[in-house]
């Protein structure tokens, strides 16, 4: 039986306060060649490196993948799933709200792209887990 590897997933969210069509949500598309869920959109962040807790998880993903610096996030919950590669997965996702730096696509051979979406833009795309469009919904209605 494979050990649980523990990752993060990192919804950066801006615009929580306009009123026209909502919040954006920052999701990268995983590059083709990836192994585990290629050309879908799925959450930034990754796994945790021995001995890290979630919150160094996400802040260190955040710096290497798009180049930001956080500073305001909360816990939004965590998710288990599986897959053929990795085997058992424990997500602790997380809400960025504040961060210093524009993001951006540092690490191509991970993510062909990353781009800014409504909530329901986000809900019609291919995504890594099913239980993301309940937690942009989740997101949304906290919001309201």
């Amino acid at each position: 039986m494979k050990v649980e590897r523990v990752c993060v997933g990192a919804l950066l969210v801006r615009g929580l306060a306009v009123r026209d069509d909502g919040p954006r949500i920052l999701l990268g598309k995983r590059a083709a060649g990836r192994t585990s869920y290629p050309g879908v959109w799925d959450l930034l962040g990754g796994h945790s490196e021995p001995g890290e807790t979630p919150e160094q998880t996400l802040l260190r993903e955040l710096a290497e993948e798009v180049g930001v610096t956080t500073t305001a996030w909360r816990s939004l919950g965590e998710v288990r799933a599986e897959t053929a590669t990795d085997g058992p997965l424990l997500l602790h996702l997380f809400a960025v709200t504040g961060w210093l730096g524009t993001p951006r696509n540092l690490l191509p051979e991970e993510h062909d792209e990353v781009g800014w979406f409504t909530m329901d833009g986000a809900c019609r795309l291919a995504l890594a887990h099913p239980a993301y469009p309940e937690l942009f919904r989740r997101l949304l209605a906290e919001r309201a």
